[in-house]
């Protein structure tokens, strides 16, 4: 860890940049709820702050523990995952907005799918690992990796959860483009998926309910297309420059969810285009700069591992966003880093200390090599 002071900060730049976003949305927008349904208007406040410390505490996890040990842990943190999962049916599981996805410990509560979705990237990074003619046998290279994930899509159907085995599907697509595994290949995967969401798509009203509210959302715009349709009058209030900051109408028991899932709509609202277009250029450079860093690796797992954590942050985000615009059906994924939620927030804030625990290494490795050649 001698050359960890010398790691591209700039990894670290757009992330500090978002939570100070996230950190002025929230108090702008959660005062309204706080006090109506809490008799606080800081009730959000102090725990996004309590999650907020919670996470820097797992970021220097992440930063601290080296990133190799996973490998050997791949197999049981699935495992693990997998029974949390099943605890969510159970009797300890919790249901919020139709969705049974959390689990409640008595001390604790949060979602499993969190930790699912790193332990998913584990395993794929370690698939990848593997010499390129293995990776070219569709049963040697991504069968395996197709029924690991069809057991956990299956356990996240059942909450149900589709948005999030949507998220995991573009997280494995993108690291196997980037792996030496043939395109047609991913053909499979994309026919496989989308079978797979147009069945979960069929047996669950309210999933088709949510699609058919995407496809018009004016044909009912005061039942299942309620969020669609307020969450578009906040963008389209906020015009260029936006209202000004804490000046949100929609945020007045208009638009629900205004401080998680639709919070991108208040900032639409607040700041305009100009602060959208800043939060989708901070994603960009953060995939960017570790797509830039990390490839210099050595390792393909940790490249991969680097990569999948970098994707999941980031194509979190993205799904958001582009539900809130009217580009996909409602999911109920959070915007990284800026919605109130604490398992996501620390989740994230953790899989960033394992990036820059990769990129730490690169670094070392480098200027070992260049020492090295100097001498």
């Amino acid at each position: 860890m001698r050359y960890w002071y010398k790691t591209d900060w700039v990894i670290i730049v757009p992330i500090l940049a978002l939570l100070s976003i996230g950190l002025v949305m929230i108090f702008s927008t959660s005062p309204v709820v706080g006090l109506a349904n809490y008799s606080d208007p800081f009730y959000f406040i102090k725990r996004l702050f309590a999650f907020l410390l919670v996470g820097v505490g797992s970021f220097f996890i992440g930063l601290i523990v080296p990133h190799e040990l996973y490998r050997k842990l791949a197999l049981q943190s699935f495992v693990v995952s997998v029974v949390l999962l099943l605890l969510t049916l159970s009797p300890l599981g919790v249901t919020i907005g139709g969705a049974q996805r959390w689990l409640n410990l008595g001390v604790i509560q949060f979602q499993p799918t969190e930790i699912a979705k790193f332990s998913s990237i584990i395993l794929f990074a370690l698939f990848l690992d593997r010499p390129a003619k293995i990776l070219s046998n569709f049963k040697k290279g991504i069968l395996p990796m197709l029924l690991l994930m069809g057991l956990l899509a299956g356990l996240l159907i059942l909450q149900p959860d589709l948005g999030n085995i949507g998220l995991l599907t573009l997280v494995m697509m993108s690291l196997l483009f980037l792996s030496h595994v043939p395109l047609r290949h991913l053909g499979v995967l994309c026919g496989v998926t989308l079978v797979g969401l147009i069945v979960s798509v069929l047996t669950h009203p309210y999933q088709m309910r949510r699609v058919t509210g995407f496809l018009d959302p004016w044909e009912d715009p005061l039942g299942k297309s309620y969020h669609m349709v307020q969450s578009l009058i906040a963008i389209g209030s906020g015009g260029f420059l936006g209202a000004g900051l804490g000046e949100s109408k929609l945020k007045y028991f208009y638009l629900p969810l205004h401080y998680s899932d639709f919070i991108f709509s208040i900032i639409c609202e607040e700041g305009g285009f100009i602060l959208a277009a800043v939060v989708i250029g901070l994603f960009y450079m953060f995939v960017f700069r570790v797509y830039t860093t990390l490839r210099k690796s050595q390792s393909l797992f940790s490249f991969y591992l680097g990569m999948g954590a970098a994707f999941l942050i980031s194509f979190q985000a993205f799904i958001n966003i582009a539900v809130v615009i009217g580009l996909f059906p409602v999911t109920g994924i959070v915007l990284t880093f800026i919605s109130f939620g604490g398992t996501s927030l620390i989740v994230s804030l953790f899989l960033v200390g394992v990036i820059m625990n990769i990129a730490n290494r690169v670094v070392q490795q480098s200027n070992a090599v260049q020492e090295q050649q100097e001498s």
